[in-house]
């Protein structure tokens, strides 16, 4: 049983709820839509590409997807993860903690000594 898995037992989290809030904090809202929306026109508007997305107020959208079942169990199993699938669990996971009353987490809780899973682009980047 992994680091991740023992933390969930802990804090009597189910993998089913986690998946489930993981997907309700991930998903599209009409905020992100609009954000996309503005983000497109910025990357075809001349004028505009020089200027970077901060400096025209234009944050990051959410992904719309939430953790999938087979990134849950590697989580479970303390397979290595990318840094994404990390920050969607730890999100998901502070969710749940903060509605029952608890404190939230960081990765270091959650994941222990467990690396997080290398690219192929960041090696290409080193070389």
């Amino acid at each position: 049983m992994g680091t991740f898995q023992q933390f969930l037992d802990s804090q009597k989290l189910s993998p089913a709820v986690l998946l489930r809030r993981s997907r309700q904090l991930e998903a599209h809202t009409e905020e992100d839509r609009v954000l996309k929306r503005k983000r497109s026109t910025r990357r075809r508007d001349k004028e505009q590409q020089q200027k970077p997305y901060a400096e025209l107020g234009l944050g990051k959208p959410r992904s719309g997807r939430g953790l999938s079942e087979q990134q849950l169990n590697a989580a479970r199993e303390d397979k290595p993860l990318s840094p994404r699938v990390r920050s969607k669990l730890v999100r998901a996971v502070n969710a749940l903690l903060t509605k029952a009353g608890a404190t939230a987490v960081d990765a270091k809780a959650l994941f222990g000594d467990v690396p997080a899973r290398v690219g192929p682009t960041v090696k290409k980047a080193a070389s």
